[in-house]
């Protein structure tokens, strides 16, 4: 079963940090890197990150709101052949979110879609735990 993480949260409140200093590292990858492995899966972490942005340029990064990409079902189709994505969005209640087309286009294309939140100014043990259910959700 192809399996979706969105990773949402405000503006500032973590959801790169979740992605780059939690969840990367518990697959294997770091920096600019963005395709992982979960057991026989293989899998894109697509997130917001000023750090993606400016570096590799085949990174995509950003979340699709900030990116200011419109042609959501045209970025979700470029990585449909993956068994496993984590994607960043702002939630559903914010101006110019784009979380519901994002995850009706998932499941469209047949994945499971779940969702992790996360809130601004938390410890970093609050992320590193966010983390951790981003991959329980990709297993």
């Amino acid at each position: 079963m192809k399996r979706a993480v969105i990773v949402t949260g405000s503006h500032y409140a973590g959801k790169s940090k979740t992605i780059r200093n939690f969840f990367k590292p518990l697959v294997g990858i770091s920096g600019n890197q963005r395709l992982f492995q979960v057991g026989p899966h293989g899998g894109a972490v697509l997130s917001q990150s000023l750090e993606e942005r400016f570096g590799n340029a085949h990174v995509l990064s950003q979340s699709l709101e900030e990116k200011g990409l419109v042609d959501v079902a045209g970025v979700v189709s470029k990585y449909r052949d993956y068994e496993r994505l984590v994607f960043a969005a702002r939630p559903s209640c914010e101006t110019l979110s784009m979380y519901d087309e994002l995850k009706t286009e998932l499941e469209r294309l047949g994945y499971s879609v779940a969702t992790v939140s996360v809130l601004r100014n938390q410890p970093d043990s609050f992320y590193a735990e966010r983390a951790q259910d981003i991959l329980r959700n990709l297993r």
